[in-house]
């Protein structure tokens, strides 16, 4: 639990076939359990998606620049959450950035020592 709420653990296939798990709210995975027994398969085309995205950033006064971004944002956190958990076990520092690093890389789908994607991601 979080914030004292209810939560719910949810495993889905990711990029590459890797198993990623998201923790919704018992409101939210009932809405998608609903949507997923009654039309099965994706939630969404890439199209639909981008529409959608696109008016909700609008309605809510911002600007759309894609969604890369807010997939750099959420590896950033992720990162430092990463970065926080493995000096607290007791990692150095350097050691403890190395593997967050490569822990932030391998949860976007790719190789943990691919230098150029810890540049762009992390600015590292």
């Amino acid at each position: 639990m979080r914030l004292g709420r209810p939560e719910v653990l949810v495993a889905l296939s990711a990029k590459g076939g890797r198993i990623e798990h998201f923790v919704l709210s018992p409101e939210l995975h009932q809405q998608l359990s609903r949507y997923l027994r009654t039309y099965g398969g994706r939630l969404a085309d890439q199209d639909g998606y981008r529409a959608a995205y696109k008016r909700a950033i609008e309605a809510a006064g911002g600007r759309v620049t894609g969604t890369h971004g807010l997939r750099r944002l959420s590896v950033q956190d992720f990162y430092h959450q990463r970065y926080r958990s493995a000096v607290g076990d007791g990692l150095a520092p350097q050691a403890a950035a190395e593997r967050a690093a490569g822990d932030a890389i391998e949860r976007l789908g790719h190789s943990r020592d691919r230098a150029d994607h810890r540049r762009v991601y992390l600015g590292r």
